[in-house]
């Protein structure tokens, strides 16, 4: 079955988006980024990712919760947020599309949305498509390749 195929943690290794006239934008969030996303048996899912040439913060902080944040420059506090982005809830199936209802993410206002992908399985690998987004002032469609996690 698909929904079991869908089970398990995957490997982030491309993104890109798609224009309207079908021209590819590659590395839309930079070169080899970084992220997992995980499917559960419970139907529940978690997806995080990120740019992998993030810059670290010029002072050591324990936690983005704790008041040691607040000594973090604005510049910086702005390039970590522009580069990452992560969000879990539940998800469902249907035929080729999959629905993450959003419970918690990094961009508060997605919570209680619903976002809808289609996605395609070839092998280890699974792409999610975004429906047509406006993005910078275009419309695109976001395409991610996942590589399933072996178990060890």
């Amino acid at each position: 079955m698909i929904d079991d195929q869908l089970l398990g943690t995957w490997k982030l290794i491309s993104a890109i988006a798609i224009l309207p006239d079908g021209s590819i934008e590659p590395d839309v969030y930079g070169a080899n980024p970084v992220g997992y996303i995980t499917y559960t048996p419970e139907d529940r899912m978690m997806v995080m990712f990120a740019r992998s040439d993030r810059a670290p913060f010029s002072i050591d902080i324990k936690s983005p919760l704790g008041k040691d944040i607040q000594l973090v420059p604005d510049t910086e506090l702005v390039q970590a947020f522009t580069t990452f982005n992560a969000y879990a809830g539940t998800y469902k199936l249907n035929g080729n599309t999959v629905t993450h209802h959003i419970e918690i993410a990094s961009i508060p206002n997605r919570v209680g949305t619903d976002l809808v992908r289609t996605f395609s399985l070839n092998g280890n690998r699974v792409t999610l498509k975004t429906p047509p987004t406006l993005s910078d002032g275009v419309v695109k469609v976001f395409e991610l390749v996942w590589e399933r996690v072996e178990i060890v």
